[in-house]
């Protein structure tokens, strides 16, 4: 285990609520890739960051150097009884985590992408993946339809349920868009949905090469669900762009997990959110508590899931500003660039978001399951 690179220590402990944890502290635990990727694990040292200085806890972080590591690392961490919560962020730590967590009965474990598994110091932190995929669907299907393009994309990272579930939003989404399109807008062809799988999280060599590939298919709407391996395909999609002399998309990519269009202004168009930030500060919040362990779901109705909005886009322009990230402009000039991007395309764009959105929340959509490879095979055969 690397020792942690980083931490954060809240100075005022003053109105703490709940007594005996003054000196504890939060652990996030990666199963991969550690912070930087702009994504997924930074969402989960936000929510972290916020509950430490909430609460008054130390925050530190390490990461896995080798899957061989996880159960060896975990009981390390408890063994020190140092810690008010470990969180377990990855869904690669599905075997590791809960054996950790009947060793140690009273440590308690947070699990980002797995579940609680019935244990009672264990809380499951799962999302609906699938809902924000497939309000990204609706966005790049239409897109690509209004610029004649015959299919969209995603890079994906590795083949396990959280990913699977996105893609199958997606694909759904986009299908439901098609349909949506010659009802509303007028005739218009099959759309394909391509979906390249680089099998790690932390390639965005991976990731540009596999974005090219699909741009060259005619994708030229690709969704990043891949971590840091998919800012390689916010590079290609912003190359291409340029290359064609263009300020702005197409090409469009479409960020996962946090508000991602600041990384490429006028390029990305949108983003499926997972607010695992909020998954995690809710954890440690359970963790100071007396409940049981018990699975947190996240999704639409909780605002867990969605696609990014202009609060969003703005909430992230700041974080990026906070966290020193070499913007492409002013804040202000950033800004203006992401929504300035989202008024080239067709206003029903955003009537079909709209309504495929309040369809979803009045629970009139059914999306389709995608926890087991059997059951992404049937989607993917469903929805080409």
């Amino acid at each position: 285990m690397r020792i942690a690179r980083w931490s954060i220590l809240v100075l005022s402990l003053v109105g703490l609520a709940v007594s005996g944890f003054a000196a504890k502290k939060i652990c996030l635990y990666f199963d991969q890739t550690g912070p930087g990727d702009l994504s997924f694990n930074d969402m989960a040292i936000l929510g972290a960051q916020r509950a430490a200085q909430d609460f008054g806890l130390e925050l530190y972080y390490t990461t896995a150097a080798s899957p061989l590591e996880f159960l060896s690392d975990l009981a390390s961490l408890a063994e020190t009884g140092e810690y008010v919560l470990i969180v377990g962020v990855g869904f690669l730590l599905f075997d590791a985590l809960p054996e950790a967590a009947r060793l140690y009965p009273q440590q308690k474990f947070a699990f980002v992408d797995g579940p609680n598994f019935g244990l009672p110091n264990v809380i499951g932190l799962l999302f609906k993946e699938q809902e924000g995929g497939a309000l990204t669907g609706v966005v790049a299907a239409l897109t690509a339809l209004a610029y004649g393009d015959p299919a969209i994309g995603a890079v994906a990272g590795m083949e396990i349920p959280p990913v699977w579930r996105y893609e199958a939003g997606y694909r759904f989404g986009a299908y439901w868009a098609v349909d949506w399109y010659r009802k509303n807008v007028g005739p218009a062809p099959d759309l394909r949905v391509l979906v390249t799988y680089v099998g790690r999280f932390d390639d965005p060599a991976g990731g540009k090469v596999a974005a090219e590939a699909l741009i060259r298919a005619g994708a030229r709407n690709i969704l990043g669900i891949a971590g840091a391996t998919h800012l390689g395909a916010f590079d290609a999609v912003e190359e291409m762009g340029l290359a064609a002399g263009r300020t702005f998309g197409p090409p469009f990519a479409y960020g996962a997990d946090a508000s991602q269009e600041y990384i490429k202004p006028g390029f990305i168009l949108g983003s499926a959110r997972k607010r695992v930030d909020t998954a995690v500060y809710e954890s440690v919040r359970w963790a100071l508590g007396t409940e049981p362990g018990y699975d947190l779901v996240l999704g639409i109705a909780e605002e867990g899931t969605g696609f990014s909005t202009e609060e969003d886009i703005r909430t992230f322009v700041e974080l990026a500003v906070k966290a020193g990230y070499p913007l492409a402009g002013t804040p202000q000039e950033v800004i203006a660039a992401i929504l300035n991007a989202r008024k080239t395309v067709p206003a029903y764009v955003w009537q079909a978001l709209a309504e495929f959105e309040g369809l979803l929340r009045a629970g009139a959509i059914q999306l389709p399951e995608a926890d087991t490879a059997g059951q992404i095979a049937q989607v993917r055969k469903r929805y080409p």
